[in-house]
């Protein structure tokens, strides 16, 4: 009985509360206040992104953002550099993945050139127009195709 419970525990423990589409929305969001970065940073918190590349990517992302928005030098630095860190390894685990591509081009297109983080803009603007017809989930594919109508790395 006692192996029951544990079991039945350990699989709502792993239940991620928060669904991937609010995840999204919130990320829609997230850049254009403090106020909506800690949104999304807390959001994002409560899913299990140790465990999933996507959700791992888009609290690179979390991190990233609040770095904008942080007082001190030192915080600014060690956000980004973490976020950076998320959002590479997620795509080198899965690299075709287009929404890991999508949150590294949303990151790399608006990041100050000081901190150095372009590099891979027109492969994943690329990446993003020769692979957006081939997303199976229609929710996944008007994401991304609303990111890459309003986002200036490709209005260039």
């Amino acid at each position: 009985m006692k192996f029951f419970a544990l079991f039945i525990g350990l699989i709502f423990m792993n239940i991620n509360p928060v669904d991937i589409s609010e995840v999204r929305n919130s990320y829609k969001y997230a850049k254009d206040s403090k106020e909506n970065t800690d949104k999304f940073y807390e959001l994002i918190q409560k899913t299990n992104h140790q465990n999933d590349l996507v959700l791992s990517a888009y609290y690179g992302c979390a991190l990233t953002l609040k770095a904008s928005y942080a007082e001190k030098r030192g915080d600014k630095i060690s956000f980004f550099k973490k976020g950076k860190k998320l959002i590479e390894a997620a795509i080198a685990s899965d690299p075709s993945n287009i929404e890991l591509r999508m949150i590294r081009l949303s990151v790399q297109s608006s990041a100050p050139r000081i901190t150095r983080y372009y590099k891979h803009i027109d492969a994943d603007k690329s990446f993003l127009v020769e692979n957006i017809e081939k997303v199976s989930s229609p929710k996944l594919k008007e994401f991304i195709k609303g990111f890459m109508s309003s986002s200036n790395a490709f209005k260039k």
